[in-house]
């Protein structure tokens, strides 16, 4: 089975499916990028979820929820035995707080999905959280990071597939995979380098493959043209069954973001015209198109 095939995405042409980040933050309008979505008209929505969630973690919103318990005392004239007890029930509250952290974090949750299918007018939606050590800007741990995409995979929204970090233990990266079969939600494994092009390349997508995964994908820093032409060629040549993802990041590795489907690869990432990237090296819509003329 193809990647359009299995992700349902339809197209009269032999290119590979577009995909494009959504990289918006909490301070950020996501009605100018759902403007340029639908004039530029790529196939998928990779919702960079990293940029966003970690500013609805536990740690944070209950400092905001201190920080007003605090500005509202100090705006009060009282005396130190009243100053006390205020301040012990901040403590009493907080205690509350962490109880019902789950319930609240499972509407936190649905409240994000939501707004980004609402607004992005009825693309397929790629689920990512990316962490720091993957390139992204997720700081959670990585038992946070599996709840957060597990509670994501149980909104009930249609996600068209999951991205799940190879590099999680594996019991961590199990439960995900789990969640996103009970959803019928395809698992994209993901494994980025950032450093360098591993010169295991054939083994290391055979062990993906390994794993009850969907679609294997892998990015990787090229040094020279020499790893970007290992890359391809690895594409080309490895045997597995399901449907592979593959790029050289940066620079160097531009020329594999276009030409890397007439090696096997299935999926390109590009960007809208005027909004940020999520990885090094992506081209821009219009230039991929102008690359493939």
């Amino acid at each position: 089975m193809t990647l359009r095939e299995l992700l349902n995405i339809p197209s009269s042409t032999n290119k590979p499916i577009i995909a494009v980040p959504l990289t918006l933050g909490p301070t950020d309008k996501i009605s100018p990028f759902a403007q340029k979505l639908q004039q530029q008209n790529p196939d998928i929505v990779e919702w960079r979820a990293d940029y966003i969630a970690d500013d609805f973690s536990q740690a944070v919103m209950w400092q905001q929820v201190k920080a007003g318990a605090q500005s509202e005392l100090a705006q009060k004239d009282v005396s130190a035995m009243t100053e006390a007890k205020m301040l012990s029930e901040i403590d009493n509250a907080k205690q509350e707080f962490m109880a019902n952290w789950p319930q609240i974090n499972v509407q936190i949750i649905k409240e994000l999905t939501g707004t980004v299918f609402n607004s992005i007018g009825g693309f397929p939606v790629l689920l990512t959280y990316r962490t720091v050590a993957q390139g992204g800007r997720g700081e959670m741990s990585p038992t946070e990071y599996a709840t957060f995409m597990i509670t994501a995979l149980h909104s009930g929204f249609p996600f068209a597939a999951v991205d799940v970090e190879y590099t999680l233990d594996e019991p961590l990266r199990q439960s995900i995979m789990d969640a996103a079969n009970k959803a019928n939600i395809p698992v994209l494994l993901s494994y980025h380098d950032f450093e360098s092009t591993p010169k295991n390349l054939p083994a290391l997508i055979s062990d993906m493959a390994d794993t009850s995964a969907d679609i294997i994908k892998l990015a990787v820093m090229p040094e020279s043209e020499k790893d970007v032409d290992y890359l391809l060629q690895t594409t080309k040549n490895v045997n597995i069954s399901q449907p592979l993802i593959t790029m050289s990041m940066g620079e160097i590795g531009k020329s594999s973001r276009i030409e890397g489907y007439e090696y096997g690869s299935e999926m390109t990432f590009a960007v809208l015209d005027g909004t940020q990237g999520s990885a090094p090296g992506q081209l821009t819509i219009n230039e991929l198109l102008q690359a493939w003329q």
